[in-house]
């Protein structure tokens, strides 16, 4: 084994094990939630927009399910499929780095990382193997500007339809970059034919038929269009957008990030005509022009976890640019004296705020049993309150019975707590285990959901008030009160803990 492989799977052992408090911190309710659920009902054999809605793309239903077919279902296996994810996006970082800079430049690069993502906190989230593999996909191609080898375009082609059955929206725009960017490097003139270009989109297009193919014989294509890009447009631009954040030290990131790709493409343009490789200059260009993408994402909800992409670009790109620079302001300069100063003050007040929120609160890297009562999430901390939820259920239903789990008012509200169904183990009734505003505050969704939860003879319903004030229109009262009116008319209330209110068929007692 050479001493470069030992190394890198060192930087994966250390970056997996700086990750390991992931498997105890607390469970998301709605967006973790909702992945684990979709998970299991894809391994129950159905499918995603046919048999149940949901805005993203299958690549992380299919893939868990695969994963929870293996290794069994639970919390702790989603969240060692998560360690690894994230363990090799900082993996990833550091080999792009490399391959335009230094191994000292990657290093920084790659411990800038281990902080943002651990910082960002949500599990099992589509956006993770997303942005790596298009982070695969980038190293491929910059394989390719400086090796001259057909086959790494192939890869990076495969790499990008893979990111794109993760997250259509991201991987998609992302594809076109790429394509953007070959399509640049014939014009002017570095690549001596269309050859890379063509062999990109024809082995895209060849990768994604069988996709193609199969949602068309086994779901509802009229329900998928609709799923995945009618009902976004409408939730990212009204029903749960969030104002672009004012600039406050808090808030540098969303400032420092995503000037970094702009930075990166007018660097491209300085660096383009002097002696540089071509693989450096068009791999800035291809980088800055993913963060543009990942930006787009952020642009809808501004939010931290919609920063991610941006970020993880930002802080790829800008050891690249730093080393890049230097090239042209030499490290015994005062201009570059003044660019290193500048690059250790910005990123460090910019991860002042993650650095701190570690040293505060490092997370627990001892593994023990937390909930032995709660098959799925042993490991993992749950409230009190939800522990008796799950408790109740379980005494009060029978395994895989079909419960519903909804919000105390369906007619404005944010989220839900999909995450009951998977520690239950119990099915949900109705095609909505994930509820949104603008879809299931709507008097055609909620009919169609009534009619399903008398088909499945639901016996219990669990409601969790879930209104809160955001500057959107899921803060709106829509009026749409027929499931409301439904539950109240045919379930009582029979036991509350703490936010969870459990309702139960009317005439009917609970099991002792």
């Amino acid at each position: 084994m050479s001493k470069q492989i030992l190394f890198i799977i060192i930087l994966f052992i250390i970056a997996t094990a700086y990750y390991l408090p992931i498997i105890k911190a607390p469970l998301s309710p709605y967006d973790e939630g909702v992945i684990l659920v979709g998970s299991e009902r894809v391994l129950k054999g159905q499918v995603p927009y046919k048999d149940f809605f949901t805005p993203y793309a299958p690549g992380q239903f299919y893939t868990l399910a695969a994963v929870f077919k293996v290794f069994g279902i639970s919390v702790l296996v989603e969240r060692i499929y998560d360690i690894v994810v994230k363990a090799l996006i900082s993996l990833f970082i550091f080999l792009i780095i490399r391959l335009l800079s230094s191994y000292k430049t990657a290093i920084v690069g790659w411990a800038m990382s281990l902080i943002w993502i651990e910082y960002s906190h949500f599990h099992g989230y589509p956006v993770y193997p997303d942005i790596l593999l298009t982070y695969l996909s980038v190293y491929f191609l910059l394989l390719h500007m400086k090796k001259q080898k057909l086959y790494f375009v192939i890869f990076s082609s495969l790499s990008i339809v893979f990111a794109i059955i993760f997250r259509h929206d991201v991987g998609g725009l992302a594809a076109v970059v790429i394509a953007i960017v070959l399509m640049f490097r014939r014009i002017f003139g570095v690549q001596k034919s269309w050859t890379p270009l063509i062999a990109y989109i024809a082995t895209g297009v060849i990768a994604m038929m069988p996709v193609i193919i199969y949602f068309l014989f086994h779901s509802d294509i009229e329900a998928m269009i609709n799923d995945l890009f009618l009902i976004p447009l409408d939730m990212v631009a009204n029903q749960q957008s969030l104002p672009y954040p004012v600039l406050s030290r808090y808030n540098l990131p969303f400032f420092v990030f995503p000037a970094v790709p702009l930075i990166g493409v007018i660097t491209f343009f300085i660096i383009k005509n002097r002696d540089f490789d071509d693989s450096t200059s068009f791999g800035i260009l291809l980088i800055s022009l993913v963060g543009f993408v990942f930006f787009n994402q952020l642009w809808g909800r501004s939010d931290t976890i919609h920063l991610l992409g941006v970020a993880l670009t930002g802080i790829l790109l800008s050891p690249i640019l730093l080393y890049t620079l230097s090239k042209i302001f030499p490290p015994n300069t005062q201009s570059y004296g003044l660019l290193l100063m500048l690059f250790i003050i910005v990123f460090s007040i910019t991860l002042s705020r993650p650095i701190t929120m570690k040293i505060l609160n490092p997370g627990s890297y001892f593994i023990t049993v937390l909930n032995p009562d709660i098959e799925r999430a042993k490991y993992t901390l749950i409230t009190p309150e939800r522990k008796k939820t799950i408790s109740y259920i379980k005494n009060n239903t029978a395994k895989d019975e079909y419960i519903y789990v909804g919000v105390k008012n369906h007619d404005q509200f944010v989220f839900n707590d999909a995450i009951i169904y998977f520690l239950a183990e119990r099915n949900c009734a109705t095609k909505y285990h994930e509820l949104n505003p603008g879809i299931n505050t709507t008097l055609a969704i909620q009919k169609e959901m009534v009619d399903e939860l008398k088909d499945k003879s639901v016996r219990l319903i669990v409601l969790v008030p879930r209104s809160r004030h955001e500057p959107n229109q899921s803060g709106i009262d829509t009026g749409a009160n027929l499931i409301d009116n439904y539950i109240s008319m045919n379930y009582e209330l029979i036991e509350k803990y703490g936010f969870d209110e459990i309702w139960m068929k009317k005439s009917l007692k609970k099991i002792s």
